[in-house]
């Protein structure tokens, strides 16, 4: 696909994207007008200043994603993408866009295969946003109790065992959908994965700059974060390589 093709998409899809709870003061609009004459530089800036009051979404940060892949800043476009996939994993433009962008980053990585059961669980956990799950989880509990009043008051014996079975199938799921929202909720507060921003980043054995060199990565390149020491992180790239990095030369989504 032409890079002039990309631009054309992501231009049509900045304003088609839902907006999920956003801000409907005059900076949203703002943003938006700045977008289309083109300024998109002012549309980052002031989208920037509504994420900055703590009003995330995953349209703001798929916007500013946006802004920045317009203006050819693409280690930027996928922090923002990656921290929109963060708040709506599920999101199949997202997803694309990530996509995209990752095609006009240098570093070309073949991930590692995970285990089939893994990543089943993680497509169904990620069909909804840990808000989601945790409103599931309460209307399960809900059928728990309504069900259990059932099996203690219902006057057919029939009719109370299968309140007891359908009241232990829902305790079940509930357990599952309250394990998937926190898992989602641990994942954004923990922000264990990074962009690197740095043109190129020397990746050492040790937290130091005398360590041996094991391999370098350029900007744009997503890694996890294992553990810190100091002004350095233990990082290890979706292939399995890992080593030490300055934590200067990359920003946490």
């Amino acid at each position: 696909m032409k890079k002039r093709t990309i631009l054309l998409f992501f231009a049509s899809w900045c304003l088609v994207m839902p907006l999920y709870a956003q801000p409907t003061d005059s900076l949203w609009m703002q943003a938006n007008n700045a977008y289309l004459q083109g300024d998109y530089q002012a549309a980052f800036d002031t989208y920037k200043s509504i994420y900055d009051r703590g009003l995330e979404s995953a349209s703001l940060c798929y916007n500013m994603g946006n802004c920045a892949f317009k203006m050819l800043q693409y280690a930027d476009a996928i922090l923002w993408f990656e921290r929109a996939r963060l708040l709506d994993p599920d999101n199949r433009d997202i997803l694309h866009n990530i996509e995209l962008t990752n095609r006009f980053i240098l570093d070309k990585i073949e991930p590692l295969p995970k285990f089939f059961m893994r990543t089943w669980i993680l497509k169904v956990r990620n069909t909804l946003s840990a808000d989601q799950w945790a409103w599931s989880t309460l209307v399960l509990l809900a059928v728990v109790f309504l069900l259990l009043l059932f099996f203690f008051f219902g006057q057919s014996r029939s009719w109370r065992r299968w309140a007891f079975y359908g009241a232990m199938l829902a305790i079940i799921l509930s357990i599952s959908t309250f394990s998937f929202g926190w898992s989602q909720k641990r994942e954004r507060e923990r922000r264990e994965y990074a962009i690197v921003f740095a043109p190129v980043a020397t990746i050492k054995s040790a937290p130091d700059r005398q360590g041996k060199d094991l391999f370098i990565i350029h900007e744009g390149t997503k890694i996890r974060i294992m553990e810190q020491v100091g002004g350095w992180g233990r990082i290890e790239l979706a292939d399995g390589r890992q080593g030490w990095m300055e934590l200067g030369q990359m920003e946490r989504i």
